[in-house]
């Protein structure tokens, strides 16, 4: 009998860790598409992962992209990690100043639309930014 409970108390805490795993993995990927998406200055895929409403609106990031220097940097030029459960940082070298900044993507769970959704785009400077 114990070795039954021993067993089922195994597979519970296993279950739980994959669904933590999972919730992970979703907000990564919606992290992933928000910058995907500013990097390419596609306005039309940001309102598909961003908030309605948020602020700053797509229209005001595609601007800010000049003065957050990540006008001319691609994808490939971010490094992706995540900086608290709902936090992500896109790393990043600020092409006029030569600084490391990091684009902070805050996500959230949005259970009206069924998934996870990116409700604030912000610049992170300084010690703040490089957080390994």
């Amino acid at each position: 009998m114990k070795k039954f409970l021993f067993i089922l108390m195994c597979m519970l805490l296993l279950s739980a860790c994959q669904r933590e795993d999972e919730g992970k993995d979703r907000r990564l990927v919606a992290a992933e598409h928000m910058l995907e998406a500013i990097t390419e200055g596609n306005k039309r895929k940001i309102e598909d992962v961003y908030v309605e409403g948020a602020v700053p609106s797509p229209n005001d990031i595609l601007k800010l992209k000049k003065e957050w220097g990540i006008d001319t940097l691609s994808y490939e030029d971010f490094q992706l990690e995540e900086a608290s459960i709902h936090v992500f940082h896109a790393n990043y070298e600020d092409a006029k100043t030569g600084k490391k900044k990091a684009l902070a993507l805050r996500v959230k769970e949005d259970p009206e639309r069924g998934g996870v959704r990116i409700d604030f785009v912000g610049v992170v400077e300084g010690s703040e930014a490089s957080s390994k």
